[in-house]
């Protein structure tokens, strides 16, 4: 599809709008894009620190709370004594077991009634009171047996219990904060029985941590099942990024929730790739595709130096929030911006149009005017700078152009005139020549007819050889001078197709130059081949090519030399032709004569150094021998070929094959003859 100009100037400058607004845009999706992430990743993550520090305080309030109340002097000597009862036996154990389910919980007397009425599970009764977040609290003796409670527990004998033995610790004790999970036997701050609980198990020692120092003896375990809802408002509470939806949930270091199979964590478990994240420090962020509407990962480990997580798995707080949310400000930011960018290109592409169509457009079409004036024969017309009223051409590079195109103008026109006028003289050089040769022919032809009148000794063969050779001279100067006239290289009328016997005729044009073969000591060496015998074609113009051909080669062939004429069936891009190829044995043609060799009147010497003759060696005649060759060829629909060397020039002369050699073609084998010292043979 061809483009106008004015489509092109469009298309640039749409080009110079677009492609900016388009790199920025990209620029800002990629740049602010990522630098909104990293900051947004960053406030997240220090979030998450935040959340983590606050529930380690937390915890470690909960568990300082926890010894206080278990170190009170009532509180030791309770444990204290329920330490001096000898442990139970396992038949014992099983048996309270058994019968432990059925006892009523609001049973006041009994063992159970003893253990709701210790002072301990009053004093634990108390600071629930105050404090709902304990769901339940159970102490146990150094045995696992269960000394206080706030409310009936699940089963009486602890020490079986993993919770137990990791608090116990071989008799050393330590603290530890167990999973989040459902205790059947725990209440909700509401009374709801069987509710969601994190636990801290603390050891209860004789002496505080300051006072007895090494020597502090291990008497107790208690159990602080703390309410989950409560745990998950303090990481849910902490913070505040207003303009972001968040999701904040516990996970143990394998990207384990802690929540077990509450709802409201994002995710069981953490996908891979935040789980490499994580396990490679204790805080950080990262994207995660994995987990859709929590895209935006940041994670902070809980300072769990005071406790140990159950099963020895670090606490960690993590805080979430959907990749769109983040990035919605810079996709509205990057939709103002092409928005405004588009309303600025429009603007700019119509005053640039304007401009265009001004300063280019109109001086463009313009120049293209006056072409189609020029090129339709107004050789005169030039170009000016206003038309109609309107200044077209300014002082710029296209005007510079437009004052070229007249000054070409003006320069063509001249080159015309000196054309026509070196035309007229050519043709009157043409008429005068034809006028000055075509006397000695007319004396030749007197003289000969004059000859073969006579009596006496005059040779008869000799004056008929005269006659012949003047009447064709005749002929070839009607048809070079018709030619030369012309100037176009169309089928004239006298162009007369025939089958051409290409034998015999080379045969007759070898014998004609024999006299100038002997005088030189030259010889020929001729090979038609069968195949390419006989052509369709003028026969006379053949014979001038032939005839002009083999007199080049003689000039230019040195004494004893060769002249090589031989035929050949070709295949050309027009179909079958044969080709007459005639070549010397001189010293070749200079390379830079080779593109003007086939011009009328040109020689190849200076002419102050221009040698003329008949055949003498490397003499010229007036540069019309080959142009004659050339266009009697072009108007047989044939070509000519040169090839020259330091050994020598060929000239190949093609000729289309024509249909009535097809029916005239030999089987034969080529036909080759060697002429040596100008003999005539057949």
């Amino acid at each position: 599809m061809r483009l106008g100009i004015r489509a092109k100037l469009v298309g640039t400058l749409l080009l110079a709008g677009l492609l900016p607004l388009v790199l920025t845009i990209g620029v800002v999706l990629i740049g602010v894009t990522g630098l909104r992430v990293q900051s947004k990743g960053r406030t997240y993550n220090a979030l998450a620190e935040q959340q983590a520090r606050h529930l380690a305080w937390v915890l470690k309030s909960q568990i300082e709370l926890g010894d206080a109340v278990n170190g009170l002097p009532g509180s030791i000597d309770a444990l204290e004594r329920a330490n001096t009862v000898p442990p139970l036996t396992q038949e014992q154990v099983d048996k309270i077991e058994a019968g432990w389910p059925g006892i009523d919980a609001n049973s006041e007397k009994g063992l159970l009634g003893g253990i709701l009425k210790s002072p301990l599970s009053a004093q634990w009764r108390s600071v629930r009171a105050r404090e709902p977040r304990f769901s339940e609290v159970l102490i146990t003796d150094l045995s696992g047996r269960l000394v206080a409670a706030t409310n009936k527990t699940s089963d009486y004998f602890q020490a079986d219990e993993a919770w137990w033995k990791a608090c116990y610790a071989g008799g050393k004790g330590r603290a530890i904060v167990t999973g989040i999970a459902t205790d059947e036997s725990a209440t909700s701050p509401e009374g709801k029985q069987g509710t969601l609980v994190a636990g801290l198990c603390l050891p209860i020692y004789d002496k505080p941590e300051k006072a007895g120092g090494a020597t502090r003896k291990l008497i107790g375990i208690a159990k602080l099942s703390v309410d989950a809802s409560w745990v998950l408002r303090q990481i849910e509470t902490t913070g505040h990024v207003a303009e972001l939806p968040r999701a904040a949930w516990l996970v143990n270091e394998n990207g384990e929730s802690l929540l077990g199979d509450v709802t409201s964590a994002p995710a069981k478990r953490l996908p891979a790739k935040s789980l490499g994240a994580l396990s490679g420090g204790g805080e950080g962020w990262v994207i995660d595709d994995e987990l859709p509407g929590h895209e935006v990962i940041a994670f902070a480990a809980v300072d769990q130096a005071h406790l140990v997580a159950e099963g020895g798995r670090r606490w960690f707080v993590v805080v979430a929030t959907d990749k769109a949310s983040v990035l919605g400000p810079v996709y509205r930011m990057t939709w103002l911006i092409a928005l405004m960018g588009l309303a600025m290109i429009l603007v700019s592409f119509a005053a640039g149009l304007i401009i265009a169509r001004r300063e280019i457009i109109r001086p463009v079409l313009a120049l293209r005017d006056a072409v189609d004036r020029i090129k339709a024969g107004h050789r005169g017309y030039r170009l000016s700078e206003r038309r109609g009223g309107r200044q077209v051409f300014r002082d710029d590079e296209i005007g510079q152009l437009a004052r070229d195109f007249n000054l070409m103008a003006s320069h063509l026109e001249r080159q015309i005139k000196r054309i026509e006028e070196a035309d007229a003289v050519k043709r009157q050089f043409i008429d005068l020549a034809s006028h000055e040769l075509r006397t000695p022919v007319t004396y030749i032809l007197g003289a000969a007819q004059l000859a073969q009148r006579q009596d006496g000794n005059a040779d008869p063969k000799l004056a008929e050889r005269i006659s012949s050779k003047a009447q064709r001279l005749n002929r070839i100067i009607e048809n070079m001078f018709k030619l030369l006239a012309a100037d176009r290289f169309e089928k004239q009328p006298g162009v007369v197709p025939e089958d051409v016997d290409l034998r015999a005729m080379i045969d007759l044009v070898c014998r004609e130059h024999e006299p100038f073969l002997k005088e030189r000591k030259q010889s020929y060496l001729v090979g038609v081949a069968d195949d390419a015998s006989r052509v369709r074609a003028d026969g006379d113009k053949v014979r001038d090519i032939l005839s002009n051909l083999i007199s080049n080669a003689i000039r230019f062939s040195p004494d004893g030399g060769v002249v090589g004429v031989r035929t050949a069936r070709v295949t050309t891009h027009r179909g079958e032709a044969v080709e007459v190829a005639v070549s010397d044995t001189g010293p070749g043609i200079p390379p830079d004569d080779v593109p003007h060799l086939f011009q009328p009147f040109f020689t190849g010497a200076d002419v102050n150094r221009h040698s003329s003759g008949d055949y003498q060696y490397m003499s010229r005649g007036m540069g019309l021998g080959l142009s004659v060759v050339k266009r009697f060829v072009e108007l047989q629909d044939g070509g000519v070929l040169v090839d020259t060397s330091s050994r020598g020039t060929t000239i190949r002369v093609r000729l289309p094959l024509g249909t009535a050699d097809k029916s005239t073609v030999g089987t034969g084998s080529s036909n080759v003859a060697d002429r040596g010292n100008g003999s005539a043979g057949g």
